[in-house]
């Protein structure tokens, strides 16, 4: 485990999903976890092989609208060359996501 500075794509990020809280975007997600909790600005912690982001998403969409999901997104060092891994922890039916909610 190394010292090195923030991931700032995966900051920035973050920070656009906390924008997502209002009920009058195109979708609503509230955060719950992020690997930035604590910290008021982009600083100085020891890097890990993952970071996971916790949050519940409210669909817009006419099936699942009465609904919300909770997801988590688990990033490597290389986001954002190297796409995330989303799984719901909510159980879900749709035919793109598997049993394990990946």
């Amino acid at each position: 485990v190394m010292s090195t500075k923030l991931n700032k794509p995966l900051w920035i990020n973050i920070c656009r999903l906390k924008l997502l809280r209002k009920d009058t975007g195109p979708v609503k997600f509230i955060l719950e976890k992020t690997p930035f909790d604590g910290f008021d600005e982009v600083e100085q912690i020891t890097a890990l092989d993952e970071y996971v982001v916790i949050g519940r998403v409210f669909p817009q969409s006419d099936i699942y609208r009465e609904s919300s999901f909770r997801i988590e997104i688990k990033l490597t060092l290389k986001y954002p060359l190297e796409a995330p891994v989303v799984r719901f922890l909510t159980p879900i039916y749709h035919p793109n996501i598997e049993q394990d909610g990946k």
